[in-house]
């Protein structure tokens, strides 16, 4: 069979194969173009899980009337000039594919018109084949109309989810944006019903206005010669959600979204990076999502550092510094289901888990010793583990750090024989083939250090008088962080008096 280029027609489908895959990946392509436009108003409606419509109107600079069809086509874009800016990007979109591929698969209509223009263009696409442009009355900005996506592909129609799916993608990208551009408008229509509108605020109040449950929210930072990680955690949240930025961009990145859940757990975590260009590599994925660190241990590093001095919340301010000034009284109700020690103070009643906040309290211990001395070497009764002869190799290779953790073993010909741990049984088993699993194991300490923590602290169902309750709780507001338990999980809960009074009818 003899070798043809192929036709244009195909190449762009082939291209919207890699960027657009789902309504979605068209609601991100569309929202980057506005914000490369310098807009700070996007209104988005939606329809059908986006599978019927798509709609971004901006009011950015707008397309320069003789520039219109060059906005479609493959390989064209403002947004780059050399092949060195593809190595230190400003901008979101630099492959100049994205209007020409979502163009290939819908019925795709773009007005725009550009400052100091009096009248506007519309171009309008059918399944990549073009029907007209002509000039219109518009604002300056540009509308974007994507409808009935995928209906000359009817193979990749039919692998869309339910519309409800889809538009949680939709709704995932759209919040992925709002949280960061703080500044901006926006608006979010679904079928006619407005979900969102957000006027300009700064980041944490975006952040209220997007999850309103939000109430406790904990600020972190961290700077050093790597760059700046900073971000809020949602402690009111429990999903695990992460959202990543790094130079402004969302992104994934599979080594610090493990990173976010170790130190956040369950809780909705927001993560920016500044990071010098070299540092990280946008080209590995067709739509930018997916990131490579080109040094990835000190960006972690970094997070780590950044998560660990987490800001404290008003627990702290109000059981540690100001009862310091009050000379410590803050009143200790007592204890309910023998788990959560209840404390009032200035207005506030804490609910405050027991056990979540003893693991704080041993896991900080555990980590000062490991650091210093290294744990204590504890017997235990001899713990047999079945190896073959490459996960011994790999065992072996730690046994350094193992014994810094409290760990030493005995090769026996089938396996390893445990003699000395902080850790037993199933635990202590399944933390050993746990380094196994990967080619270069390394010991996840902070991970470690919480199990033993958690093996170690005050039960829950364990009864407590007043005293010792007070001592715990003075011990553990003199932690580094009072807000989380080595697993992320939030350590207390609070509820003003004077919302209680509100639902009882007093205020």
């Amino acid at each position: 069979m003899r070798i043809k280029k192929l036709a244009d027609e195909i190449i762009n489908k082939i291209a919207a194969g890699e960027i657009i895959d789902r309504p979605a990946s068209v609601l991100k392509e569309l929202i980057e173009n506005s914000l490369d436009a310098q807009a700070d108003r996007i209104e988005i409606k939606i329809e059908k899980g986006g599978k019927k419509l798509i709609e971004v109107k901006d009011n950015g600079t707008g397309i320069h009337p003789d520039d219109i069809m060059f906005a479609v086509d493959r390989h064209a874009t403002s947004k780059i000039s050399s092949i060195d800016q593809l190595y230190a990007l400003d901008s979101y979109g630099f492959r100049g594919e994205a209007l020409a591929s979502i163009a290939s698969v819908s019925k795709f209509s773009l007005i725009s018109r550009a400052k100091g223009f009096p009248l506007g263009k519309e171009l309008y696409i059918e399944g990549g084949i073009f029907k007209h442009l002509t000039d219109t009355g518009a604002l300056e900005g540009t509308t974007v109309r994507v409808k009935d996506l995928f209906f000359n592909i009817p193979v990749r129609q039919k692998f869309l989810k339910s519309e409800k799916t889809e538009l949680n993608h939709i709704i995932d990208v759209f919040l992925r944006y709002a949280i960061y551009h703080n500044n901006v408008f926006f608006s979010l229509d679904v079928d006619g019903k407005n979900i969102y509108t957000l006027l300009p605020a700064d980041r944490q109040q975006r952040i209220k206005d997007l999850f309103p449950k939000a109430e406790n929210i904990l600020r972190f930072s961290q700077e050093n010669q790597t760059g700046k990680a900073y971000g809020f955690l949602l402690l009111d949240y429990q999903t695990g959600k992460e959202f990543i930025y790094i130079n402004g961009r969302p992104v994934r990145n599979s080594l610090i979204k493990k990173v976010l859940k170790s130190k956040a757990g369950k809780t909705i975590s927001i993560l920016f990076l500044e990071l010098p260009p070299y540092m990280v590599d946008h080209n590995v994925h067709p739509a930018k999502i997916e990131v490579k660190l080109r040094k990835e241990n000190p960006v972690l590093e970094l997070v780590k550092e950044a998560l660990e001095n987490v800001s404290k919340p008003q627990i702290n301010y109000s059981l540690n510094q100001k009862t310091a000034k009050y000379g410590g009284q803050f009143e200790i109700i007592g204890q309910i289901e023998n788990t959560f020690i209840i404390v009032y103070f200035d207005g506030e009643i804490y609910f405050i888990d027991q056990h979540v906040a003893s693991e704080r309290i041993n896991y900080e211990l555990l980590l000062k010793k490991y650091r210093t001395t290294g744990l204590e070497l504890k017997e235990i009764k001899p713990v047999k583990i079945p190896l073959d002869e490459t996960q011994i190799e790999k065992i072996k290779n730690l046994r350094d750090k193992l014994k810094n953790a409290g760990i030493e073993f005995e090769i026996t010909p089938d396996g390893i024989e445990i003699t000395k741990s902080p850790l037993e049984g199933e635990t202590l088993k399944n933390f050993i083939l746990s380094l196994t699993e990967t080619e270069y194991p390394d010991i996840e300490i902070e991970k470690f250090l919480g199990e033993v923590a958690c093996e170690i602290s005050i039960e829950a169902g364990e009864i407590l008088n007043n005293e010792e309750a007070k001592n715990l709780l003075k011990i553990w507001l003199a932690t580094n962080n009072p807000n989380l338990c080595p697993h992320g999980r939030p350590i207390y809960y609070k509820i003003p008096v004077e919302t209680i009074k509100k639902k009882v009818g007093r205020v």
